[in-house]
């Protein structure tokens, strides 16, 4: 009993070093995977920066949604699980693999948001 107790003790001390980092990602996915799920285009605007990573052609909310953010890849947001990782300046990113893409989320000044789309190679 002792040892199965101190087992236990001693399991929960370790725990938090294998704990994923509270950085507010988890809180993020939540609204993000919501807002995709419903296809809320008002939300996932906020949730999303426009920028070199995201270009399109003419350079909108709208056409970015039209384009790339297509029923395919929002049901496939909407299901997927990021694989968190740190950059060169140790702050964690986080990406979401849909089939031939992969988006890259960041910490901005503003929170959370949808920052890079990629080729998954």
């Amino acid at each position: 009993m002792r040892l199965a107790a101190a087992l236990a003790f001693g399991l929960a001390l370790a725990a938090p070093a294998f704990a994923a980092p509270d950085d507010g990602f988890a809180a993020f996915w939540k609204v993000f995977a919501a807002a995709v799920a419903k296809d809320d285009a008002a939300a996932l605007e906020k949730l999303t920066v426009l920028g070199p990573g995201l270009d399109q052609d003419d350079k909108t909310f709208a056409g970015f949604h039209a384009h790339v953010l297509d029923r395919k890849a929002r049901r496939c947001l909407a299901a997927a699980k990021p694989k968190g990782d740190p950059n060169g300046a140790g702050q964690m990113e986080y990406a979401a693999f849909c089939g031939q893409l992969i988006f890259g989320f960041s910490r901005t000044a503003g929170g959370w948001k949808l920052t890079d789309i990629s080729p998954d190679d």
